[in-house]
């Protein structure tokens, strides 16, 4: 996919974007099982520095889908820019997978401009949203994590986070409640995550109740 930097973007976060993992300090790692009434349904290993987010996130389904993302994290703790890639492989082994879509999705202020390419070609769009927007992939507990890292940075709304849903462009606005001394409550639409988390915002576990949802971090 050609990329053409867009006006705003810095010559320190265009070395960012190519920065391999290996020369970056890791702060966290980890594995987020995700169970669907006790089947695995998909998992997501992520790895986290001080200014970048890098994980792959594997659903299991027919065609083995794996999503691979590079996240670029401002110092305070909003999302300067996400890169997806989309990738199926054949479950018998016998035909190679291949990447079957890609999107760069850059926020600035209250807009976000989204680079996508698929089997159609090459499509570039600007979407309003919200200034602090945290993208939101389905079934990705790592930026969750994020979003509440986001939400307990000095000077940010701790109880509201806007969320930017790479599957359509909406912006939805979130509720963040504690539960107990250790759980967070976090409403996007009419969905209730329970997110178990540290004091460093680490999310240690989390559910879906109305789905049966149970998410383990290893």
């Amino acid at each position: 996919m050609t990329y053409i930097p867009r006006p705003g973007l810095t010559l320190a976060l265009l070395l960012a974007l190519g920065s391999p993992l290996s020369a970056q300090t890791v702060a966290d790692s980890g594995t987020f099982i995700i169970r669907h009434s006790g089947d695995t349904v998909a998992t997501e290993t992520f790895a986290r520095s001080a200014g970048t987010i890098r994980g792959t996130l594997a659903i299991r389904n027919q065609r083995n889908t794996s999503q691979r993302y590079t996240v670029i994290i401002g110092p305070d703790a909003t999302v300067a820019m996400i890169e997806v890639a989309v990738r199926q492989d054949a479950d018998s082994g016998r035909v190679s997978g291949k990447v079957v879509e890609r999107a760069r999705v850059i926020f600035k202020e209250d807009s976000a401009a989204v680079d996508a390419m698929n089997k159609q070609g090459m499509e570039t769009r600007v979407f309003g949203t919200e200034r602090g927007a945290i993208p939101y992939l389905n079934m990705s507990f790592a930026l969750l994590e994020q979003a509440v890292r986001r939400a307990r940075t000095p000077g940010a709304p701790g109880d509201r986070v806007p969320f930017f849903n790479l599957g359509g462009g909406q912006t939805l606005s979130a509720r963040l409640q504690p539960v107990g001394h250790d759980s967070l409550a976090l409403d996007i639409g009419n969905v209730e995550y329970r997110l178990k988390v540290d004091d460093q915002g680490r999310v240690l576990g989390a559910a879906i109740p109305s789905q049966n949802v149970l998410v383990d971090r290893r």
